[in-house]
């Protein structure tokens, strides 16, 4: 969060927002969109430009991150400037090919998604549910977007997909693929040179969108 601030000069909120098993999925999509609604309410007292917010997060943020930009899209709500979505998970139903790839042997494994998945949704029907399947959505009309995807990891498959119909529906979206990379490398950038690589190249990306436009 500071190397974003610093090298995308702007300002940084990290968001505690709810979590599973206490909370689930539903809930925590309106959490991340009440939030976000508050941040522009309040864009005076934050001191910011509230046509100048970007919204990201890796793995289940970057989930969260494509449920405000739909619920924006299904409330009328203004949307965001810019997202950045680093290896996001966008299929809950666990399809892509990628999965059974690198199921075991690559830190995020396929036992622990199911996990995870048995904390976050009300059942496992609710992978199904049709207002869960973003890849299936309309597109159009979303925030630029800045995807980050890893080689090795088993959520490639699907943000790679998902940026592909970000731009088939005319988003402007910017696609780094780190071929040699595992899943969560983006906090790694003080041991890994790709990860730097990519953190520098986010908040580069992250800068350009919401530099002022009167500068």
């Amino acid at each position: 969060a500071q190397r974003l601030a610093l090298y995308g000069h702007c300002k940084v909120l990290s968001v505690d927002y709810e979590l599973a098993p206490a909370n689930k999925i539903l809930s925590i999509y309106q959490d991340g969109f009440e939030v976000y609604q508050w941040v522009r309410e309040h864009a005076s007292e934050l001191s910011i430009d509230p046509d100048r917010i970007a919204l990201g997060g890796d793995s289940a943020g970057g989930n969260l991150t494509v449920a405000i930009t739909h619920a924006c899209k299904q409330n009328n709500f203004p949307q965001a400037a810019f997202q950045v979505l680093l290896y996001p998970s966008v299929d809950l139903t666990m399809g892509f090919p990628s999965i059974e790839e690198f199921a075991t042997g690559y830190f995020l494994t396929k036992k622990g998604m199911i996990w995870f998945r048995s904390h976050y949704l009300e059942s496992p029907d609710q992978a199904q549910d049709a207002g869960l399947a973003f890849l299936e959505k309309d597109l159009s009309g979303l925030p630029p977007a800045y995807v980050i995807t890893a080689g090795f990891d088993p959520l490639r498959d699907e943000g790679v997909a998902y940026a592909g119909r970000l731009m088939r529906e005319g988003v402007n979206v910017e696609h780094l693929h780190m071929a040699g990379q595992l899943h969560g490398f983006f906090n790694m950038a003080g041991a890994l040179k790709g990860a730097k690589r990519a953190l520098d190249a986010a908040s580069m990306a992250l800068g350009r969108a919401l530099a002022d436009p009167a500068k």
